[in-house]
């Protein structure tokens, strides 16, 4: 069978099982499958499929059916310009925390410290402290997370981009155990969504990505109430605290970050103009 007859047969598949934007995830698939471009697929329509490479677009379109999540299926996807290997130790990593990163990278009075000491709390997938690490090679890294299976992910996506001898993986509960005043920088993407909103997400977040990176608790709070007050504890004079959080968890993230003595903070929209991003410093 050709590109074009597969192609075709796939998005009826996917269409049948009732899955979004099926004829975009097909093509993502049997791209991936050819290891070519997505918009090279045109060029090669009347291609021939060999045997081992219908098995394996049959097994992706298989799993999309079941909802599995396209970046699970392909194992990797993009994050700032870069390939991560992605599959279901950690959480998936989205644009917003794309901007989480920027809003870190845009920080000069961070940056300008000599070697500056910067913590990833719940690292997941490595994207942040990858992405970091990448950009300022002079600073050192700590990447924290309570799964030891997320810590491997992290570690071969760190290996993948040349960047693991100068990250520290830590298996541990947000920053227990890290010293007092010893860090510049603590970034976090930790778990803010309500208990009670479980049931209401996408079958493809709910029944896949790790119910432990997403489950804030009964107000979605629980975890960055924790975390709050530890960043304070582990910060150094001036040091700041970056989190992304819930578009409705603003006013109580800033309430927190304010009680525990951080000043500066401000939330940050993100580009649908949700209130997502909170950073504070220590005075």
């Amino acid at each position: 069978m050709n590109i074009s007859s597969t192609l075709s047969r796939s998005v009826l598949r996917l269409e049948g099982a009732g899955i979004p934007e099926a004829r975009v995830r097909a093509e993502w698939l049997l791209a991936h499958v050819l290891s070519v471009r997505r918009l090279e697929l045109p060029l090669m329509a009347g291609r021939a499929l060999a045997a081992l490479e219908e098995e394996r677009v049959g097994e992706g379109v298989a799993r999309l059916c079941a909802g599995e999540p396209l970046q699970y299926v392909l194992g990797e996807t993009d994050f700032l310009g870069r390939t991560l290997k992605t599959d279901r130790r950690a959480l998936i990593p989205r644009p917003e925390t794309e901007q989480l990163v920027e809003h870190v990278l845009a920080d000069a009075g961070l940056w300008s410290r000599p070697a500056p000491a910067v913590a990833d709390v719940g690292t997941g997938s490595g994207c942040i402290v990858i992405a970091l690490a990448r950009a300022h090679p002079q600073a050192g890294f700590l990447a924290i997370d309570a799964d030891p299976a997320a810590l491997d992910l992290a570690r071969e996506n760190a290996r993948a981009h040349d960047v693991d001898r100068r990250i520290r993986f830590v298996r541990g509960d947000l920053l227990d155990g890290v010293a007092e005043g010893s860090r510049d920088a603590v970034v976090s993407n930790p778990p803010y969504v309500a208990t009670a909103e479980w049931e209401g997400l996408s079958r493809e977040v709910r029944d896949f990505e790790p119910r432990g990176a997403l489950d804030g608790g009964a107000d979605g709070l629980g975890v960055i109430s924790r975390l709050v007050p530890q960043a304070f504890r582990a910060l150094k004079s001036k040091g700041r605290l970056y989190l992304e959080i819930g578009e409705n968890q603003a006013r109580g993230v800033r309430e927190q970050m304010g009680a525990v003595g951080f000043t500066a903070v401000k939330v940050v929209h993100d580009l649908a103009g949700h209130e997502r991003f909170a950073c504070g410093i220590k005075a």
